[in-house]
C-alpha cells in the first residue's frame, strides 16, 4: 500500500491526475490542490 504523502511528481491524489474536477450538475472545475496541472 502506498502512502499518499509521497507524492512528488506523481499524480495529484485529489483529482487523480486530471487537473480537473467533473461535477455532478455537469461541467468541471479545476483542481485547486495542483493548479489544473495534474502533477502534486
Amino acid at each position: 500500500m502506498k502512502n499518499q504523502l509521497q507524492t512528488e511528481k506523481k499524480d495529484c491524489p485529489y483529482c487523480s491526475g486530471k487537473g480537473y474536477f467533473q461535477l455532478l450538475l455537469g461541467g468541471s472545475e479545476t483542481c485547486s490542490c495542483c493548479g489544473g496541472s495534474g502533477r502534486k
